[in-house]
């Protein structure tokens, strides 16, 4: 009886003892590890560190400790600029941060500013500047755009029907300058000096295809032309515009 009476002693001075190293542990993580600044390099540099700080502190990503324990066993924060990232420690208040940046698939032009999506429709930055060898979509009216969140427009089937085009031609090489899309649904790109007149995202996959099998030979020509339908051979119709 006294045997075990000392093993309980024991056990409630050991318990005594853990709970205030627990709860130290605790705030220490809690508080001591508070992000308050970030090292960040990526392979496309299509954020700044100042954008990405603003993502984390909007999307209260405040605590060094947990970002980077959760990268180290794999489990990751959802991070809506990147596609995956690495986390390490430069001090308990700073993080090294290198991001694989997703990349955007289009911008749409709005009060003068460039709304830049990725293949989901979320607004993931507003720049002053159209970006670079990204194509510009024609044809929306945007209703509300709020960052990391999807864009919202006044018809979302032309924004699907956008999207379908914007994802499909990202597989590609030919570069699309713009991006137009009709209140029937049909999407017209733009490739250097031809208009590609796709009509809607039936069968959008072999047109791409066929385009892209014909894109060094169009980068000759200006024109328009017509994948809506084929001829009677089989064959896509370029109507070339004349030279004044």
């Amino acid at each position: 009886m006294a045997k075990k009476q000392k093993r309980l002693r024991t056990w409630v001075k050991v318990v005594l003892v853990a709970i205030p190293v627990i709860a130290g542990i605790v705030c220490l993580i809690v508080f001591g590890f508070k992000l308050n600044d970030i090292h960040y390099t990526s392979d496309l540099n299509q954020f700044t560190k100042e954008e990405v700080q603003a993502y984390l502190d909007a999307n209260d990503f405040n605590n060094s400790f947990t970002l980077w324990f959760r990268d180290l066993i794999g489990k990751e924060e959802e991070i809506d600029l990147f596609e995956d990232y690495d986390v390490s420690f430069e001090s308990i208040t700073k993080l090294k941060i290198d991001a694989h940046e997703k990349q955007f698939k289009g911008d749409i032009k709005n009060d003068k500013q460039y709304y830049c999506f990725d293949e989901d429709g979320k607004l993931l930055k507003i720049a002053n500047e159209k970006v670079k060898d990204k194509p510009i979509v024609k044809g929306l009216t945007i209703k509300n755009a709020n960052l990391y969140q999807k864009i919202k427009v006044t018809e979302p089937k032309q924004f699907s029907a956008v999207l379908q085009v914007a994802k499909g031609v990202s597989d590609y090489d030919f570069n699309v300058k713009k991006i137009i899309v009709n209140k029937d649904l049909e999407v017209t790109i733009v490739v250097k000096n031809v208009s590609v007149m796709l009509g809607t995202t039936t069968n959008l996959k072999k047109k791409l295809s066929d385009l892209n099998d014909m894109s060094k030979n169009l980068k000759k020509l200006t024109g328009t032309l017509d994948m809506r339908f084929v001829n009677n051979e089989g064959k896509y119709i370029l109507k070339k515009t004349k030279k004044q």
